[in-house]
């Protein structure tokens, strides 16, 4: 049970009403952490030209990004987000077994190329300290400098999803279709 009482798109209109029902279209339903944001409308609508603007503009492919996020929330223990964001990566047009194994954090299901970006979030969300030039000049062998700065974004970007869903007891849809994955 969610620690506050969230919005229903019968509650909303307007501005507000339009991302309910631009993140039902996306999703097949209005997530919790949308009905959340949407108890405080300017925050709603600054979180969602910041997201949409991280998570499908870029040079990165979405599939990726999804792939980082999913890691990023199962190494920060957010099923909530891991279960999410592995449902995007389907979304995005990444294969189930993948989008599983982001979710286990089991790397070997993809390239090189990828696992590199991957296994950099891993660590990174682990401990951002340890990160080193080493680390960074690992990825430079697969992404350009922007492609990092992209990677490095969807990570602060997840990490404080993570904390937001937590912080406010956000509970898991019964539709996602990750949902019991990993438990």
């Amino acid at each position: 049970m969610s620690f506050i009482p969230l919005s229903d798109k019968l509650s909303v209109s307007g501005k507000i009403r339009e991302l309910f029902e631009d993140a039902e279209k996306r999703w097949g339903y209005a997530p919790n952490i949308v009905r959340a944001y949407a108890l405080a409308p300017e925050v709603m609508i600054a979180e969602d030209v910041w997201s949409k603007g991280v998570m499908y503009k870029g040079f990165l492919p979405r599939r990726l990004k999804e792939a980082v996020a999913t890691v990023v929330s199962a190494t920060n223990n957010c099923n909530y987000c891991a279960s999410s964001h592995a449902h995007a990566y389907t979304l995005a047009g990444g294969e189930t077994d993948e989008a599983v194994a982001c979710k286990l954090v089991n790397l070997d299901e993809f390239n090189e190329r990828e696992r590199a970006a991957l296994e950099f979030a891993r660590k990174a969300t682990k401990d951002c300290k340890s990160i080193t030039q080493s680390d960074i000049d690992q990825l430079k062998k697969h992404y350009s400098v922007s492609e990092i700065v992209e990677i490095a974004t969807v990570i602060q970007q997840f990490i404080g999803y993570n904390w937001f869903v937590t912080i406010l007891g956000l509970q898991l849809e019964e539709q996602n279709p990750m949902k019991h994955i990993g438990e």
